[in-house]
């Protein structure tokens, strides 16, 4: 690998790179259903907010807080929607990374007939979340499933290579990383309930679903 590309001109961008800006313009509606096939069985659903990019103080407290939401296969919305009710395979919640902005998005494919009631659990869960403080051993698993994963991202120089260029089209440092990880380690549930109270809140999400 050395021998063929390391002496390739390549060059990380500096911090001075420009970052064009693109003006947000919200949709007309909150909410849309969308029938492509009267005779489907299945609908798409997808439920999203705005959300401010990484430079945010919040960005990475709220990483937790999607975690205990829908951010792995031993979050709410998995047990809840898929484990008790039975009404979809599979339903994660996410925060979708950009220069600019981002979103905050859950996304599930749910039986026609289920997808308004697949909805009100959504939010039923986050109305838990805004209520009652996140139990101390529903936190824990969820801090160890993130280290986990940072320590499986870092499993290689191409992994390695892909968190710092993230680093870097985010025009961040090293820092961000390491206040990261401190944060999963650190936050309480006091404050998860606040980032809920703030960011978890139905009058500010859209909604579409598709069959």
């Amino acid at each position: 690998m050395e021998s063929s590309f390391g002496g390739l001109p390549i060059k990380a961008p500096g911090k001075n790179f420009e970052i064009i800006q693109q003006p947000i313009f919200p949709a007309a509606e909150k909410k849309y259903f969308i029938s492509n096939d009267p005779n489907g069985v299945q609908g798409s659903i997808r439920i999203a907010r705005n959300f401010p990019n990484r430079h945010h103080p919040d960005f990475q407290k709220v990483q937790v807080l999607n975690s205990v939401f829908g951010g792995f296969f031993g979050s709410r919305l998995m047990t809840n929607i898929r484990e008790d009710k039975g009404y979809t395979y599979g339903i994660y919640s996410y925060l979708l990374n950009l220069v600019q902005q981002s979103a905050f998005l859950v996304s599930t494919e749910a039986g026609k007939e289920v997808c308004k009631a697949t909805i009100d659990e959504i939010y039923k869960e986050m109305k838990s979340l805004r209520e009652v403080p996140v139990d101390e051993v529903e936190l824990q698993i969820a801090r160890n499933y993130m280290i986990g994963t940072i320590l499986g991202d870092l499993d290689g120089p191409f992994q390695v290579a892909t968190r710092w260029k993230n680093i870097l089209l985010n025009k961040l440092d090293e820092n961000y990383f390491y206040t990261g990880v401190e944060i999963i380690k650190t936050i309480t549930p006091k404050e998860l309930q606040d980032l809920a109270n703030v960011y978890l809140q139905p009058k500010d999400f859209y909604e579409l679903v598709v069959v």
